[in-house]
């Protein structure tokens, strides 16, 4: 029991050298002395849950596996040196106890499989993907689930630094063998629909005073360019829009936000784009030769990109008449 309380008291939310505008997941404490050198703040999106060791590192895939939507946000920690990945998840599963999480997978050192690419992707935005790679000997992982109808998950993965390029302001922090952790939480939320539904003729309106419409009612994956079947209703009135002018031909474009690398972006947008016209002459019966697809990435935003409100309106897909 003394041992326990040590470990316990171990957990402390303190604010020490924090990335600015960085804050602690709602309700859960951080190991003493950590700090945030990576975050990403709550917003809507979707995540591959692992509930097993990977298959896949590009797209992710694991031997078991939960998507879940909802508020994504992520914190990564650099713990105090001296201290161990062992010291880390053992205050972690602490930590679960708790809160009153359920543990749906646990990943030791001796299990096969590894995660480290896969967290290192995911934290590509704040420079901090390789200093969470290069070193499956160390990784462990812990999963959790809240209890109720609609529970939030919690995912744990910590390593301990051995190799890869270290970010200009981790110099002199980071040294080999220090501890790091990576907390992706996902809290329930539903979208809020700020987008409405627009039939053929509203397109058809829209394209004769703009030559163009926007549309947000074709759906995909996140990092993925199949376009899902909750789309159907938009292609439908594409289509309906199409067969009612035989003389109609149209540019199909997408676009996208600003959160990951323009390039990537740029070709994401392009094969949605083209995902889009093979769906349309593929299952909707219209002419190839009335159809071409364009991708624009981040280039083209009709707001701004500050809010997640204004990158919603972004990620759009657009019919432009030729």
């Amino acid at each position: 029991m003394r041992y326990l309380l040590v470990l316990v008291l171990s957990f402390a939310a303190l604010d020490a050298a924090d990335l600015p505008g960085s804050k602690d997941p709602p309700g859960m404490k951080r190991y003493e002395g950590s700090e945030i050198v990576g975050y990403r703040a709550p917003k809507f999106d979707e995540y591959l849950v692992p509930l097993g060791p990977p298959t896949e590192l590009s797209p992710p895939a694991y031997q078991k596996s939960l998507r879940v939507e909802g508020q994504l946000s992520r914190y990564t920690y650099l713990a105090p040196a001296g201290r161990t990945g062992t010291e880390l998840l053992r205050n972690y599963r602490l930590e679960f106890q708790r809160l009153g999480l359920d543990t749906l997978y646990e990943k030791r050192p001796e299990d096969r499989g590894w995660f480290g690419p896969t967290f290192g992707k995911i934290s590509d935005e704040d420079h901090i993907g390789q200093i969470l790679s290069y070193n499956e000997a160390a990784e462990r992982m812990l999963v959790g689930k809240g209890r109720g109808t609609n529970p939030s998950y919690f995912v744990v993965f910590v390593t301990e630094y051995r190799d890869g390029v270290i970010p200009d302001r981790l110099q002199g922090k980071l040294a080999k063998g220090q501890a790091l952790a990576e907390v992706v939480v996902i809290t329930p939320d539903v979208m809020e629909k700020k987008m409405t539904f627009v039939n053929a003729d509203e397109m058809k309106q829209a394209i004769r005073d703009a030559g163009k419409v926007a549309l947000y009612g074709v759906f995909f994956d996140t990092d993925r360019d199949a376009v899902k079947d909750t789309s159907a209703p938009t292609l439908q009135e594409i289509a309906k829009l199409l067969k009612g002018d035989p003389t109609l031909r149209l540019h199909v474009v997408g676009h996208t936000d600003n959160q990951g690398k323009p390039g990537y972006n740029l070709d994401l947008s392009r094969r949605r784009a083209a995902s889009v016209v093979r769906e349309l002459t593929g299952k909707f019966g219209i002419g190839a030769d009335r159809l071409d697809s364009f991708g624009c990435g981040l280039y083209s935003p009709v707001a701004s990109n500050a809010s997640e409100e204004g990158r919603a309106r972004n990620r759009r897909v657009e019919l432009v008449q030729w």
